[in-house]
């Protein structure tokens, strides 16, 4: 009984795995038959459409080249009739001679033309020539059907023809060819017959008649000028037969009389390249067909592999899923997963989690001067160095692009400092790889969660604030998360909108800090932006300018400030204003346009002012940036680099990018006393910018003896505290003024 219940649990399983495969390989056999047939069907299908488009496109071909062929036949016969001479030879008085040489003769010569003839005004023929030799005017007989039919349409054009009147001494072509073509049989041969109204060219010699005689020409459509069409046109088997007569499946074309009768078929047989190719395809469908079915009968027989490895697979897959590919690290779903899961086992009764949102600085500038390549190695290394050092974090993940997250199920608030310092000085090791050595640093964001109910989100959210507090701070930082921190979102967000309403309300005000030379003299202005909020008071620019950039205020504050100092110092002819532009003005599409629709509108000379740009801005030279620069300089802005030397790449942003003057940043002008360092880098620049042929000018010069230091080393114009404060326009106008009335009287 036991063999037979085991022998029917087998004969069950069977049963199962058969109808798991039938289902899953019956669709496949239909699908490779039907993919199949599919594929002949389909193929014969557009070859066949292949060939009737092929046909038809030759038709028509065909059917444009004998008329494009009839209009260069009439356009070579236009210089022998309309002309003044001709008019005079066969209108005034007749001359053979002139007719044997100009028409007849040359017309056979050059053109073929084996008939030619003219008639007078009442249609009688008076010269004839066969071969290009003269023959008696009998000749006419056999081509005066055509010619009966051509001649009232040429006598009924020259009738509405405008007068013809002597205009002497001008060269202007008085008349337009009055032509008119068709077929006819004579002897059996078919003939083109052009008829060709003879008048004047340029008008200094009229017509003696009413009606002006008119030259039939004939030009035999016979073997030399089919070989010439067909080879002209790349047709096969090109002949002229009679009509009904066309071989079977040939194209044609007919050739037809004046009177609409049919002549003459010009047939030939058709290209079939859909058929050439099906003929050429034979053996490789059948090896596509035989590939399909060889691939069928493998799926089939290996299926059954297939299926026991599915399993395994998916499994891999979900893994796969809950990581990211290039550290290896769990990705967002399985840190919610898992942080999640941590979270919901806080009772409240002692138990904590620990969050760090790790965020590396200045990612973005690896990226653009060293490549997305470095970047991943910096990620990668980074990975790495959080594994050797957290080995007691409960979780590590990569929540995207740069940021990372360290999840410990730990409450001591100096074993999580003590954490983040390690990931500071762990992170802060220059990574040396294929692109260089790599400077990197992080900032960290830390958040003990120990009150029950947070869910992961929220956890992320706190850490985040705190790494908000890190780059505040000016990155490099670990912080903790506070209440307080949230009071402070707040309170950013409402000074967001106080922004927002004081651009839209002109609350912002414009100052101009003179630039000075070693005289003292002022040369130029820098125009800097102000914000006396009405209940704040005065909130610095490195508030505010940050926080437009941050969030998308940036273009209209930008906007404001160009237009504002357009306004404001368009007048001031002889001194130079330079404007402070965002990284994130220069990579806009419009920006140029703006600056020259302000410029436009103030009256203002763009090529008095200078664009400061920090090297920032220039490090993602994409084609917006470099579009942009480019622009500005043609309009005869100069470029200023601003803050020079404290960026990543000054010596290829100066090598990328043509600017004009570098400025020296405060921060190397203010310990020029106090370091020997401070001082070499200054004079470094300085030295640099002579060899670039490039103006330099020093910011922040507070002391006559950071002055003296500056002239010394070279540099010749100066800014800061020292040489005058910021001050309205309106009081920079009062002093003009003020010169000016002083001047005068002395």
């Amino acid at each position: 009984m036991a063999c037979f219940w085991g022998a029917g649990l087998t004969g069950l399983a069977k049963q199962y795995r058969d109808r798991r495969k039938s289902r899953l390989f019956g669709p496949i056999v239909v699908m490779a038959l039907g993919a199949a047939l599919l594929l002949v069907a389909l193929a014969v299908f557009l070859l066949h459409r292949f060939d009737a488009a092929a046909a038809e496109r030759e038709q028509h071909m065909v059917e444009n080249g004998l008329e494009r062929q009839l209009h260069e036949f009439d356009a070579v016969i236009v210089p022998q009739v309309n002309w003044d001479d001709a008019v005079k030879k066969l209108d005034h008085q007749f001359d053979p001679a002139w007719a044997d040489f100009n028409v007849g003769n040359y017309l056979y010569t050059f053109n073929g033309f084996t008939r030619t003839f003219i008639v007078d005004g009442e249609g009688k023929p008076f010269y004839a020539s066969i071969d290009g030799e003269r023959v008696g005017t009998e000749n006419f007989a056999r081509f005066s059907a055509i010619a009966s039919q051509l001649l009232p349409e040429i006598r009924k054009a020259e009738a509405a023809r405008p007068a013809l009147k002597p205009r002497p001494g001008k060269d202007n072509i008085l008349t337009v060819p009055i032509q008119a073509n068709g077929f006819a049989t004579v002897d059996g041969q078919v003939y083109l017959v052009v008829a060709t109204l003879v008048q004047p060219d340029f008008g200094r010699i009229l017509p003696r008649h009413a009606r002006a005689p008119v030259t039939f020409t004939a030009l035999p459509f016979d073997a030399a000028m089919l070989k010439a069409f067909s080879e002209r046109y790349l047709l096969d088997r090109l002949e002229l037969v009679a009509p009904g007569r066309s071989p079977q499946g040939n194209a044609q074309v007919a050739l037809h009389s004046p009177k609409g009768q049919a002549l003459a078929l010009l047939t030939w047989q058709p290209r079939e390249p859909g058929t050439m190719l099906l003929d050429q395809l034979r053996l490789p469908m059948l090896g596509v067909l035989a590939l399909i079915a060889f691939t069928a009968f493998t799926i089939v027989r290996r299926g059954s592999r297939v299926l026991n490895d599915l399993f395994a697979s998916e499994a891999r897959a979900r893994e796969l899923a809950l990581h990211d590919t290039l550290t290896g690290l769990p990705n967002r779903a399985k840190l919610f997963e898992r942080l999640g899961a941590l979270l919901g086992q806080i009772d409240g009764k002692g138990g904590a989690v620990a969050v760090l949102c790790v965020d590396l600085d200045r990612f973005k500038d690896v990226n653009d001067t060293l490549g997305h390549g470095a970047g991943d190695v910096l990620i990668e290394q980074v990975a790495e160095r959080l594994r050797r050092v957290c080995t007691d974090a409960a979780l590590i993940s990569r929540l995207g692009g740069d940021e990372f997250v360290v999840v410990c199920d730990r409450s001591s608030r100096e074993w999580v400092e003590a954490l983040g310092l390690r990931i500071l000085t762990a992170v802060r090791e220059p990574v040396v790889s294929a692109y260089g050595k790599i400077e990197a640093s992080c900032s960290i964001g830390m958040a003990i969660i120990d009150d029950a109910g947070v869910v992961p989100g929220e956890a992320l959210r706190r850490a985040d604030l705190a790494l908000y507090r890190s780059k505040e701070l000016g990155r490099m930082q670990a912080s903790f998360f506070e209440p307080a921190m949230d009071n402070a979102l707040r309170e950013r967000r409402a000074l967001e909108a106080d922004l927002r309403l004081g651009l839209s309300r002109d609350q912002l005000e414009m100052v101009y800090q003179p630039q000075v030379d070693e005289a003292g003299r002022i040369i130029a202005y820098e125009a800097l932006v102000r914000w006396n909020h009405p209940d704040r008071g005065v909130i610095p620019p490195a508030v505010f300018v940050p926080l437009a950039e941050e969030s998308g205020l940036i273009q209209p504050l930008g906007e404001f400030v160009l237009r504002r100092v357009f306004a404001e110092t368009a007048a001031w002819k002889d001194k130079r204003i330079a404007i402070n532009v965002s990284p994130l003005q220069i990579r806009l599409p419009g920006f140029v346009a703006l600056v020259t629709r302000l410029a436009a509108r103030a009256g203002a000379d763009p090529a008095r002012y200078e664009i400061e740009l920090t090297e920032t801005a220039l490090l993602a030279d994409g084609p917006v940036t470099a579009a942009n620069f480019d622009a500005l300089k043609r309009l005869g802005l100069t470029i200023a680099l601003d803050d020079f030397g404290t960026g990543y790449s000054s010596l290829s942003v100066l090598q990328r990018f043509p600017v004009d003057k570098i400025k020296i940043d405060r921060a190397f002008v203010g310990c020029m006393e106090e370091s020997a360092e401070s001082e070499a880098l200054v004079e470094a620049i300085i030295k640099l910018a002579d060899a670039l042929d490039l103006a330099v000018i020093a910011e922040g010069v507070e002391t006559e003896e950071q002055m003296a230091r500056l002239s010394a080393l070279g540099c010749h114009e100066f800014q800061g505290h020292l040489t005058g404060l910021p001050i309205s326009a309106a009081a920079i106008e009062t002093t003009r003024l003020r010169a000016r009335r002083i001047r005068r009287r002395a």
